[in-house]
Protein backbone atom coordinates (compact mmCIF):
# COMPACT_ATOMS: atom_id res chain seq x y z
CA UNK A 1 0.00 0.00 0.00
CA UNK A 2 2.56 2.34 1.19
CA UNK A 3 5.12 1.31 -2.34
CA UNK A 4 1.60 2.64 -4.14
CA UNK A 5 1.10 5.85 -2.19
CA UNK A 6 4.83 6.83 -2.24
CA UNK A 7 5.09 7.33 -6.58
CA UNK A 8 1.62 9.63 -6.11
CA UNK A 9 2.67 12.05 -3.16
CA UNK A 10 6.09 12.48 -5.68
CA UNK A 11 3.61 13.33 -8.40
CA UNK A 12 2.39 15.67 -6.02
CA UNK A 13 5.19 17.66 -4.50
CA UNK A 14 6.18 17.65 -8.17
CA UNK A 15 3.26 19.26 -9.44
CA UNK A 16 3.42 21.49 -6.62
CA UNK A 17 6.90 23.03 -7.12
CA UNK A 18 6.64 23.50 -10.77
CA UNK A 19 3.16 25.52 -9.94
CA UNK A 20 4.89 27.62 -7.41
CA UNK A 21 8.24 28.24 -9.79
CA UNK A 22 5.49 29.62 -12.45
CA UNK A 23 3.06 31.10 -9.81
CA UNK A 24 5.75 32.26 -7.11
CA UNK A 25 8.95 33.32 -9.47
CA UNK A 26 7.18 35.29 -12.28
CA UNK A 27 3.89 36.06 -9.69
CA UNK A 28 2.85 39.89 -10.26
CA UNK A 29 1.90 41.70 -7.27
CA UNK A 30 -1.40 43.41 -6.59
CA UNK A 31 -5.42 42.23 -5.89
CA UNK A 32 -6.69 41.14 -9.37
CA UNK A 33 -8.56 38.84 -11.76
CA UNK A 34 -7.42 37.61 -15.22
CA UNK A 35 -9.47 38.76 -17.89
CA UNK A 36 -7.09 38.10 -20.36
CA UNK A 37 -3.54 37.03 -21.03
CA UNK A 38 -0.83 38.28 -18.06
CA UNK A 39 2.47 39.49 -19.17
CA UNK A 40 5.51 37.77 -18.32
CA UNK A 41 7.27 39.80 -14.79
CA UNK A 42 9.34 43.02 -15.62
CA UNK A 43 8.36 41.99 -20.04
CA UNK A 44 6.58 45.37 -20.67
CA UNK A 45 8.41 48.73 -21.52
CA UNK A 46 4.83 50.60 -21.29
CA UNK A 47 1.76 49.66 -19.37
CA UNK A 48 -1.52 50.67 -20.59
CA UNK A 49 -4.00 51.65 -17.75
CA UNK A 50 -7.78 51.77 -18.40
CA UNK A 51 -10.08 53.25 -15.74
CA UNK A 52 -14.07 53.04 -16.64
CA UNK A 53 -15.03 55.89 -14.76
CA UNK A 54 -18.89 57.16 -14.27
CA UNK A 55 -19.39 61.30 -13.93
CA UNK A 56 -21.66 60.68 -11.29
CA UNK A 57 -20.26 57.84 -8.91
CA UNK A 58 -18.88 59.37 -5.60
CA UNK A 59 -16.11 56.23 -6.01
CA UNK A 60 -14.44 57.54 -9.51
CA UNK A 61 -14.49 61.41 -7.85
CA UNK A 62 -12.39 60.25 -4.63
CA UNK A 63 -9.99 57.95 -7.15
CA UNK A 64 -9.32 60.66 -9.49
CA UNK A 65 -8.49 63.02 -6.73
CA UNK A 66 -6.05 60.57 -4.89
CA UNK A 67 -4.53 59.49 -8.26
CA UNK A 68 -3.19 62.66 -9.44
CA UNK A 69 0.21 62.70 -8.58
CA UNK A 70 0.47 58.75 -9.73
CA UNK A 71 -0.72 59.45 -12.92
CA UNK A 72 2.23 62.22 -13.09
CA UNK A 73 4.69 60.09 -11.48
CA UNK A 74 4.38 56.98 -13.86
CA UNK A 75 3.20 59.40 -17.05
CA UNK A 76 6.34 58.39 -19.38
CA UNK A 77 5.74 54.52 -18.50
CA UNK A 78 1.59 54.32 -18.40
CA UNK A 79 -0.84 55.02 -20.75
CA UNK A 80 -3.55 56.11 -18.55
CA UNK A 81 -7.21 55.93 -20.37
CA UNK A 82 -10.07 57.24 -18.84
CA UNK A 83 -13.00 54.88 -20.37
CA UNK A 84 -16.58 56.95 -19.26
CA UNK A 85 -19.55 54.51 -19.45
CA UNK A 86 -23.11 54.87 -18.17
CA UNK A 87 -25.39 53.44 -15.91
CA UNK A 88 -28.65 53.09 -16.32
CA UNK A 89 -30.92 56.11 -17.21
CA UNK A 90 -28.58 58.42 -17.62
CA UNK A 91 -27.99 60.28 -20.63
CA UNK A 92 -24.43 60.51 -22.59
CA UNK A 93 -24.31 64.40 -22.53
CA UNK A 94 -21.00 64.37 -20.28
CA UNK A 95 -19.42 61.90 -22.53
CA UNK A 96 -19.81 63.49 -25.55
CA UNK A 97 -18.20 66.70 -24.00
CA UNK A 98 -15.58 64.81 -22.16
CA UNK A 99 -14.25 63.03 -25.61
CA UNK A 100 -14.59 66.51 -27.57
CA UNK A 101 -12.87 68.19 -25.05
CA UNK A 102 -10.05 64.80 -25.06
CA UNK A 103 -9.38 65.46 -29.40
CA UNK A 104 -8.62 69.44 -28.36
CA UNK A 105 -6.62 68.95 -25.48
CA UNK A 106 -8.93 69.75 -22.81
CA UNK A 107 -10.26 66.01 -21.37
CA UNK A 108 -8.81 66.46 -18.34
CA UNK A 109 -10.41 70.03 -17.29
CA UNK A 110 -13.99 68.18 -18.23
CA UNK A 111 -13.29 65.44 -16.18
CA UNK A 112 -12.19 67.53 -13.26
CA UNK A 113 -14.91 70.03 -14.00
CA UNK A 114 -17.73 67.14 -14.58
CA UNK A 115 -16.71 65.73 -11.29
CA UNK A 116 -16.79 68.91 -9.62
CA UNK A 117 -20.15 69.84 -10.71
CA UNK A 118 -21.06 66.27 -9.39
CA UNK A 119 -19.87 66.40 -5.82
CA UNK A 120 -18.96 69.97 -5.20
CA UNK A 121 -21.92 71.53 -6.70
CA UNK A 122 -24.80 68.70 -6.48
CA UNK A 123 -25.99 69.59 -9.85
CA UNK A 124 -26.78 66.80 -12.28
CA UNK A 125 -24.07 66.59 -14.63
CA UNK A 126 -26.39 64.29 -17.21
CA UNK A 127 -28.35 67.10 -17.39
CA UNK A 128 -27.97 68.26 -20.91
CA UNK A 129 -28.79 71.60 -20.08
CA UNK A 130 -26.03 71.64 -17.55
CA UNK A 131 -23.29 69.91 -19.81
CA UNK A 132 -24.33 72.99 -22.39
CA UNK A 133 -23.58 75.17 -20.02
CA UNK A 134 -20.28 73.73 -19.01
CA UNK A 135 -19.26 73.64 -22.47
CA UNK A 136 -19.96 77.39 -22.61
CA UNK A 137 -18.23 78.64 -19.44
CA UNK A 138 -15.31 76.33 -20.02
CA UNK A 139 -14.97 78.19 -23.90
CA UNK A 140 -15.38 74.53 -26.01
CA UNK A 141 -19.15 75.37 -26.57
CA UNK A 142 -18.44 76.18 -30.58
CA UNK A 143 -16.34 72.27 -30.94
CA UNK A 144 -18.86 70.87 -28.75
CA UNK A 145 -21.98 71.89 -30.58
CA UNK A 146 -20.40 70.84 -33.95
CA UNK A 147 -19.11 67.53 -33.14
CA UNK A 148 -20.88 65.91 -30.41
CA UNK A 149 -23.20 64.08 -32.71
CA UNK A 150 -20.46 62.99 -35.32
CA UNK A 151 -19.76 59.37 -35.84
CA UNK A 152 -16.60 59.27 -34.52
CA UNK A 153 -18.10 60.34 -30.91
CA UNK A 154 -20.81 57.58 -30.99
CA UNK A 155 -17.92 54.94 -32.12
CA UNK A 156 -15.77 56.50 -28.47
CA UNK A 157 -19.38 55.92 -26.55
CA UNK A 158 -20.15 52.63 -28.16
CA UNK A 159 -16.84 51.18 -27.77
CA UNK A 160 -16.61 51.90 -24.14
CA UNK A 161 -19.76 50.03 -23.66
CA UNK A 162 -18.37 47.12 -25.90
CA UNK A 163 -15.12 46.86 -23.53
CA UNK A 164 -17.47 47.13 -20.50
CA UNK A 165 -19.37 43.83 -21.55
CA UNK A 166 -16.19 42.17 -22.30
CA UNK A 167 -14.26 42.91 -19.11
CA UNK A 168 -17.85 42.39 -17.30
CA UNK A 169 -17.86 45.60 -15.23
CA UNK A 170 -20.35 45.84 -12.98
CA UNK A 171 -19.78 49.29 -10.96
CA UNK A 172 -16.87 52.36 -11.33
CA UNK A 173 -14.34 52.77 -10.53
CA UNK A 174 -12.97 49.63 -12.66
CA UNK A 175 -9.09 49.17 -13.36
CA UNK A 176 -7.72 46.94 -16.65
CA UNK A 177 -4.23 46.85 -16.79
CA UNK A 178 -2.82 45.39 -20.10
CA UNK A 179 -6.51 44.36 -21.16
CA UNK A 180 -5.15 41.12 -18.79
CA UNK A 181 -5.61 42.88 -14.91
CA UNK A 182 -8.57 43.19 -13.07
CA UNK A 183 -7.77 45.17 -10.43
CA UNK A 184 -9.81 44.52 -7.66
CA UNK A 185 -9.91 47.83 -5.91
CA UNK A 186 -12.17 46.99 -2.96
CA UNK A 187 -9.64 44.57 -1.41
CA UNK A 188 -6.94 47.32 -1.03
CA UNK A 189 -9.32 48.88 1.62
CA UNK A 190 -9.66 52.78 0.22
CA UNK A 191 -8.85 54.59 -2.71
CA UNK A 192 -5.87 55.92 -0.91
CA UNK A 193 -4.21 52.61 -0.32
CA UNK A 194 -5.24 51.37 -3.55
CA UNK A 195 -2.78 54.46 -5.09
CA UNK A 196 -0.10 53.85 -2.48
CA UNK A 197 -0.15 49.67 -3.60
CA UNK A 198 -0.75 49.69 -7.44
CA UNK A 199 2.74 51.06 -7.99
CA UNK A 200 4.12 47.56 -7.32
CA UNK A 201 1.93 46.19 -9.89
CA UNK A 202 3.45 48.47 -12.31
CA UNK A 203 6.78 47.77 -10.72
CA UNK A 204 6.43 44.17 -11.42
CA UNK A 205 5.42 44.63 -15.58
CA UNK A 206 7.55 47.09 -16.39
CA UNK A 207 11.36 46.10 -17.69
Amino acid sequence: MIKKIVPILILIILLTVRLNLALGQDSIRGNYSLVGQIPKKNSLKNIIFEEFINFGCSHCNKLHKASKNFRIKFSEKVKFVDIPILFRGQNDAPLRLYFIAKKIGKGDLVKNELFKASFEHGVNVFDPGIVNFLARSLGINKEFQMEKQKDWVNELIAEGKIKAEKYRITGTPSIIIQQAMKMDIGRYGSMSNFIKKIPETIEDLIQ
